[in-house]
């Protein structure tokens, strides 16, 4: 029995998917797909991209290589333990224990085994560096470890695994709704909705593009037409001009000319009387003559055509639109509890705090981060209230975490943004002596640091109180001044109120949402309040 145990692990769970064989040296990848490390080496080496990626050879998720490269993935323990727990069920075979040995026996056996440390194989590794993220045992700390923040490995599993519990629930419940929607997506493949009718609806919305297109080219051919024709009567009306221009000039000259000759004949032949009688006269008419505007003829009407810029957008706003809106949707729509229960409630003040000034909130997987800007501290606590480290600043005022584990933190006091590591290590500084007065600060889905500055000329708005989103799109605003919290949805109209004074709520002043999917907001004076808000 044990050994058609042992083989029924090696061919389902020991077997590596590259190379079909036992697992020797097993790592895994962060989508959780375990490889020989000499498997997965020499496929990440083949595959390997610009940007030091590489994809999984099972899910073909992207990851990322690690900068210590692949011998920093984690063994899996799994395949480790299971082999030792196999060979020793097979030297010490026992009926009666071999015939109830399953799946997860075996497992329970790998879960009470002992860790023995690996730079100390004689030591059983009981401790875990929260620094390094590693566990050690008693004489690491000692050495490598020492002046770390060391915590127990039953005290950090069992925080651990309630985590790894929360979220697998949370994950169950997504993947019954994905389930639930490719179940759908494949109803509609095999036929449930009419092909025939979609194929008329599809014909018939290309037919209307097409009119609409033909519509728009007879517009466009008839104002053609009429532009030419614009420019044929402009250049008709400047020929008759021309033709006008050119008689009123014959009809100067010859004037003119007459004018001049008897001018020519009075200076040359005329008496003194002759001189008295016509001076006068003679003076004006010419000086008239020499004053009339005679330069039409030399300056033409200009004829010009300026064509249409058309962009783009202007371009597909006038022909319209396609509109695609799916059918399947993942999960029934959030619905939102009759009463917002408060389901865990911390005190962020200190020990040795002046007067607590709450400004800015955040949260990742694993800790909460408020800022504190009257006591110039950015204070890291676990989900449960835990205090762990601040960070100490000048005027910090907001804060916000990456995917990456990087803490951006606005400094009003050195007008800048510094950013940290989730672990309190100073990494760089961002904006020095470019920005004025630093407030909230973001980050948008594309990874970009995005600044708010405080001020009242355009684009600057002042008194703005917190805003966030959630993964439905609800719109969460915090009025301090009121002690409320408002919903809205995706397109901005009220839903309700989330908590207020009745609640026991208190200037509120910072919000986040966390990873379960609920609301938590920060008071001004420190209390950090969680609110489950949907059914």
């Amino acid at each position: 029995m044990a050994e058609a145990l042992a083989t029924a692990f090696t061919d389902n769970l020991m077997t590596c998917s590259i190379c079909l064989g036992e697992y020797e040296d097993p790592r895994v990848l962060p989508c959780y797909h375990t490889f020989c490390f000499g498997c997965i080496s020499g496929y990440a080496s083949k595959t390997i991209s610009r940007e030091w990626t590489f994809f999984c050879p099972l899910c073909k998720e992207r990851i990322q290589l690690p900068r210590e490269g692949l011998v920093r993935l984690r063994k899996d323990f799994r395949v480790h333990k299971t082999k030792e727990i196999l060979s020793q069920r097979q030297q010490h075979e026992v009926s009666t224990t071999i015939r109830e040995t399953n799946v997860t026996s075996v497992t329970q056996a790998i879960a009470q085994g002992a860790i023995c440390c690996e730079k100390h194989p004689n030591n059983e590794s009981k401790y875990y560096c929260e620094d390094d993220d590693t566990v050690i045992c008693c004489e690491c700390i000692l050495t490598e470890h020492s002046g770390h923040r060391i915590s127990s490995i039953e005290q950090t599993a069992k925080c651990n695994r309630d985590k790894i519990k929360f979220a697998l629930v949370k994950a169950r419940k997504r993947f019954n709704n994905i389930e639930e929607a490719v179940i759908k997506g494949q109803t509609v493949v095999m036929g449930t909705v009419n092909e025939s009718s979609d194929s008329q609806i599809r014909a018939a919305t290309i037919e209307c593009i097409k009119k609409e297109v033909q519509s728009m080219c007879k517009l466009i051919y008839q104002r053609g037409e009429t532009l030419i024709s614009e420019v044929n009567s402009a250049y008709d009306e400047r020929k008759k001009q021309n033709e006008a221009n050119k008689h009123n000039l014959d009809l100067h000259h010859a004037s003119l000319q007459s004018a001049c000759d008897f001018a020519q004949e009075l200076i040359t032949n005329g008496t003194d009387l002759n001189i008295i009688v016509h001076a006068k006269s003679l003076t004006e008419r010419l000086a008239a003559m020499n004053e009339t505007l005679v330069s039409s003829l030399n300056r033409p009407t200009l004829i010009s055509y300026s064509p249409s810029k058309i962009s783009t957008a202007e371009l597909e706003t006038m022909l319209g639109q396609v509109t695609v809106q799916s059918q399947i949707t993942l999960g029934p729509a959030p619905v939102f509890l009759n009463k917002t229960e408060c389901v865990h409630s911390f005190s962020s003040k200190l020990k040795h705090d002046r007067v607590v000034c709450i400004s800015g909130l955040t949260i990742d997987e694993e800790h909460v981060f408020v800022v504190d800007k009257g006591n110039g501290k950015t204070k890291i606590f676990t989900h449960t209230g835990k205090f762990k480290f601040d960070i100490r600043q000048n005027n910090p005022f907001d804060v916000t975490v990456s995917q990456t584990g990087q803490l951006y933190i606005t400094s009003q006091g050195d007008k800048c943004v510094q950013v940290y590591s989730t672990r309190g290590q100073h990494l760089t500084t961002m904006g020095q002596n470019q920005l004025e007065a630093p407030c909230g600060i973001t980050m948008s889905n594309e990874g970009h640091v995005m600044y708010g500055t405080e001020g009242s000329g355009d684009g600057l708005l002042r008194s703005v109180d917190t805003v966030c989103t959630d993964s439905y799109g609800h719109i969460f605003i915090s009025d301090f001044l009121c002690h409320k919290v408002v919903a809205l949805s995706p397109q901005g109209k009220f839903i309700r109120y989330i908590a207020s004074q009745l609640d026991g709520l208190q200037d509120p002043n910072a919000l986040a949402i966390n990873s379960a999917g609920q609301l938590v907001v920060a008071e001004g004076q420190g209390k950090v309040k969680t609110f489950q808000y949907l059914q």
